[in-house]
């Protein structure tokens, strides 16, 4: 016979479940957190492998305002970077200067800052929805942004503008603290001035967002959320943080020269700037203009993919591919909210619209888009949420189905496809096919331009010349154009049109790219990359 379990045991056993039971609300926060950090962390150092023009050019600006005090255009800590010459939002570039002067200019150190505001943002979710629902619909909705592929993506690599649903859900969350004290009210403010500076989409969707908050907290309440003292005490914190962009969209637009405020410059950009080149009221025909992009928006909404692999890839899309409709649904079910928390909703659902009015003023893409999936992702969850209610099965299976899905998503994500096909888009190989041929001899380099979107910049990565030096000996093609692709650098030639086999010319071809001249040379090969030196 089996003895049977010690009284010890079971008092021990007995022990353990009402500990958990006690702090099972804690525990499941806890849970979460983990999985969402292992999500965000595991082969980060690797995964994406390679570097992408804008995380290069980003390190390369953060790298000369640390050490020069200029960017690579010579302007001095610039509150909107020129980058390319249509520009590049600038919080990205200052947040990463402490890790550059700790650690150096690496690829994997350019993508802390997004790191840290990706896994920061998972319990920021889950203080949101607490407050718009209850701690239940707390954990589900931080458990689906934790596990959804978009947001795992997003924290792994350093494209600037993904500060923004962070920096946004923390204004959000004090915005929603207000009722407790109006004093939040300022906080708030002093995040949304800050999105300013993390992407351009923030130029309209502050003004619209802020718009409906306004009308939530005047009237939403049978008593005032806030005086207008109050209110505009608020606004003169987000028109004070928000001054030098907004001073920096005047100059762009007007062409105004540059502001220097003592060592800060506005820059006046060298060429027509991004907002203007891509927002629907600086087009020709804004009405044809809003109306394709309202259709390619809501394209990328249901079928989950812009057809960039750093964005997502299918099947999973930005939440796993099927979920686009039922979060319509739970956007609809938030309004059943209304009777217990109506201020709150009011404000996730202005949240949410003014994400889509945003979708269809400019060509969309994921990133392009981000403000939206927070609310988009957590009303899958308010659905799940809503039904678990209703139907005691349908939580746990919804669940179940989720952590099958993010299993698959997982696998498939670290396996050997997607990162051939991640590393072709980072040019995996790249900087180190640079440094080889850089320390092969003293002779003139010639890095190919197929398939490598402006490879000028990967050269001052792994050489950052004294920006000066850069804007001494830089030849670009046409200097006019929003992005500046430039022919000449030094001792660097781009294109292999521009190059001419000499006996010394070392030269970076793709891999499948035939080596045009005739010589004597070796082959070495860095990821997609090969380097041909004359031996």
């Amino acid at each position: 016979m089996t003895p049977s379990a010690s009284p010890r045991s079971n008092i021990d056993f007995r022990r353990s479940f009402a500990f958990f039971e006690k702090h099972r609300h804690s525990i499941l926060f806890l849970a979460i957190l983990v999985l969402g950090v292992f999500a965000r962390t595991w082969e980060f150092a690797s995964l994406p492998p390679g570097l992408h023009q804008d995380e290069a050019s980003i390190g390369v600006d953060a790298f000369y305002i640390y050490k020069y005090g200029i960017d690579r255009n010579g302007f001095s800590y610039p509150v909107h970077l020129a980058a390319w010459g249509s520009g590049q939002n600038a919080m990205y570039a200052y947040l990463l200067i402490p890790f550059l002067a700790a650690l150096g200019l690496k690829a994997w150190v350019i993508r802390i800052p997004i790191l840290i505001s990706g896994i920061l943002t998972l319990p920021l979710v889950y203080w949101i929805a607490k407050r718009v629902v209850d701690r239940r619909f707390g954990l589900l909705a931080m458990f689906c942004i934790a596990i959804s592929p978009w947001h795992i993506l997003l924290s792994r690599w350093g494209l600037e503008s993904n500060l923004l649903p962070f920096f946004f859900s923390l204004g959000f969350l004090f915005l929603l603290k207000t009722g407790d004290d109006w004093r939040w009210f300022l906080a708030a403010n002093l995040c949304f001035g800050l999105c300013l500076y993390t992407y351009g989409t923030a130029y309209a969707a502050i003004p619209i967002f802020l718009g409906f908050a306004t009308l939530v907290l005047l009237r939403a309440c049978a008593t005032r959320t806030l005086s207008l003292r109050q209110l505009a005490a608020g606004f003169l914190v987000l028109g004070v943080v928000g001054a030098p962009i907004i001073l920096f969209v005047l100059i762009n637009l007007l062409k105004l020269d540059t502001l220097h405020l003592g060592p800060v410059s506005v820059p006046r950009l060298p060429v027509v700037s991004r907002f203007e080149g891509l927002g629907a009221m600086f087009q020709g025909d804004s009405t044809s203009a809003v109306q394709n992009y309202a259709a390619a928006f809501l394209n990328v909404m249901f079928f989950q993919d812009d057809f960039r692999s750093r964005n997502g890839f299918p099947p999973y899309g930005y939440f796993y591919g099927v979920t686009f409709l039922p979060a319509l649904v739970g956007a609809g079910l938030f309004i059943t909210n209304l009777k217990k928390s109506r201020a709150p909703t009011l404000l996730f659902l202005s949240w949410l619209l003014t994400a889509f009015i945003l979708g269809v003023l400019q060509p969309v893409n994921i990133n392009r888009i981000n403000l939206i999936f927070i609310p988009l992702i957590a009303s899958v969850a308010y659905l799940a949420y809503w039904l678990g209610q209703r139907y005691r099965f349908v939580l746990p299976t919804t669940l179940l189905a989720m952590l099958v899905a993010f299993g698959l998503f997982t696998r498939d994500y670290h396996g050997p496809a997607y990162h051939e096909e991640i590393g072709r888009e980072f040019y995996e190989g790249l900087v180190p096919a640079i440094e080889f041929a850089r320390g092969v001899g003293s002779g003139p380099v010639c890095v190919t331009n197929t398939k490598i979107y402006m490879p000028y910049i990967f050269v001052l990565f792994n050489e950052p010349v004294p920006p000066a030096q850069f804007i001494q000996q830089v030849e670009y093609v046409d200097p006019t154009e929003p992005l500046r692709e430039v022919r000449a650098l030094g001792r660097y030639t781009f294109g292999l049109e521009n190059c001419q086999a000499a006996a010394e010319t070392s030269f970076i071809l793709f891999e499948n790219e035939k080596f045009p001249f005739k010589g004597d040379y070796r082959k070495k090969a860095f990821g997609n990359y090969i380097v041909y030196s004359p031996r």
